[in-house]
């Protein structure tokens, strides 16, 4: 990636450059346009570059934006203007105050984000650069990879970088929702517009709009939720639940998903939310980025040792685990290692992780709603209790032998219980696969 600047550095920063960050080793500087094109003609195997504009040249940016796409070169364009943030002007092309320390600060925010992604293999490398050109684009990403491979991380560090990082980011887990609620928690709802239903209440799509919002495992999402959703991405309108009133709202989706997405997405929504793609390997396929992960790990909790000081037996085992928790694993596994000098070696590995059944955020919401409709109604607090139980411990019985295929014995795995614990759970809350299938 190559950084190229048009214009006089003094008159749109104020100073000279004072850049001392590690993104790029050189910035290149032109004052005419025609012998910057020419520059660029003659440096087109630098594929990607950042072309920053000074305000004396705003008149051709839109010709220098289309002379990159007409040559294949991956741009984007940013010009100075003074006393305003970051902001999308058109196609490719953003406008930011350079002066006052406002380039440097610009650079230097988006290294600082991209080395969150710790690791110096080939894939961190390259997907470091993508990030950058991910950020400025209004398009739909999509993320796959196993689960703790970082794909909520990218989505929040691509924000962060991008001209809506100044609005709300949210995540939803489309699994952590019951079904019958995740399109009220999506769209939101009027009040009276179902049991339970007794305040008017905004959706995610609603409360971050400007901003940006990531649907994780969105293959769990309801087919006519998603039918839904496609609409609404297509017109930027939708209506709340109950409602007759459409809601405009300005939305960046990302979505993620540790399945195929082919076999739990309608094909139109995938094609829809998959504009851009990244696909996060397995950190057992990337192992020269384990030393680097760990060190960043014993930093954050405060130790001034490095992986190069753990015994050589020690550090083999990190090396030779197979991490199929990836890097959420192997964090817990330096966490032990300080702690309890527990090597990768004699870790037991979990059989369920019910960590991806949570979200701080989504889980206050559910435990609001549930207060608000205990307070509503006039039971035992004993009597509602059993009841929600049973309604929980049905919807995850349920989703959990749905994402196995109904394979009993591997549902019973996941949960921790006995195959016979899973049957009388079956017949108990009546569950049915044909009845689960007919509403994919």
């Amino acid at each position: 990636m190559k950084i190229f600047f048009l214009g006089e550095p003094l008159r749109n920063l104020g100073e000279t450059f004072k850049y001392e960050g590690n993104l790029v080793n050189s910035i290149d500087v032109y004052q005419e346009v025609e012998k910057f094109l020419a520059a660029l003609s003659c440096g087109k195997e630098c594929q990607r570059m950042l072309i920053f504009i000074g305000e004396e040249h705003w008149k051709q940016t839109q010709l220098i934006r289309d002379f990159t796409v007409s040559q294949g070169i991956m741009a984007r364009l940013f010009v100075n203007k003074p006393d305003s943030d970051l902001e999308l002007r058109d196609n490719l092309i953003f406008s930011f105050n350079f002066g006052d320390g406002g380039f440097n600060r610009f650079l230097s925010n988006v290294e600082k984000q991209v080395r969150r992604l710790a690791g110096m293999s080939q894939f961190v490398r390259k997907l470091r650069e993508d990030l950058i050109f991910f950020a400025f684009s209004d398009s739909t990403m999509f993320l796959t990879g196993e689960t703790g491979t970082g794909k909520s991380m990218v989505a929040q560090i691509v924000h962060m970088i991008s001209h809506r990082r100044s609005n709300r980011f949210l995540e939803l887990n489309c699994a952590n929702v019951p079904e019958d609620l995740l399109e009220s928690e999506l769209f939101g709802h009027v009040k009276g517009s179902f049991t339970g239903a007794y305040n008017n209440k905004k959706g995610l799509l609603e409360e971050t709009n400007k901003g940006a919002i990531l649907l994780d495992e969105i293959g769990e999402m309801p087919q006519h939720v998603q039918s839904k959703l496609l609409v609404a991405m297509d017109t930027g309108k939708f209506l709340p639940v109950g409602s007759n009133k459409e809601i405009k709202v300005d939305v960046r989706f990302y979505s993620a998903t540790n399945q195929d997405p082919k076999q739990h997405m309608r094909s139109d929504l995938y094609h829809r939310l998959s504009e851009l793609r990244i696909d996060m390997i397995p950190l057992r396929e990337r192992r020269d980025d384990i030393p680097i992960l760990v060190n960043n790990f014993l930093t954050n909790f405060g130790y001034a040792i490095k992986f190069e000081d753990f015994p050589s037996e020690v550090q083999r085992s990190f090396f030779g685990h197979n991490y199929s928790g990836n890097v959420r694993e192997l964090r817990n596994i330096v966490t032990r290692f300080v702690e309890f000098s527990e090597s990768p070696e004699t870790k037991k590995e979990e059989k369920y992780d019910p960590n991806a059944f949570a979200k701080t955020e989504l889980t206050e919401r559910f435990v609001e709603s549930m207060v608000d409709l205990y307070m509503a109604r006039n039971e035992p607090l004993r009597d509602m209790m059993e009841k929600l139980h049973a309604r929980l411990e049905s919807e995850i019985v349920k989703r959990v032998l749905k994402s196995c295929s109904w394979k009993k014995e591997e549902a019973a795995k996941k949960l921790s219980v006995s195959r016979r614990t899973i049957d009388n759970m079956v017949k108990r809350y009546h569950l049915d696969r044909r009845n689960i299938s007919q509403k994919k």
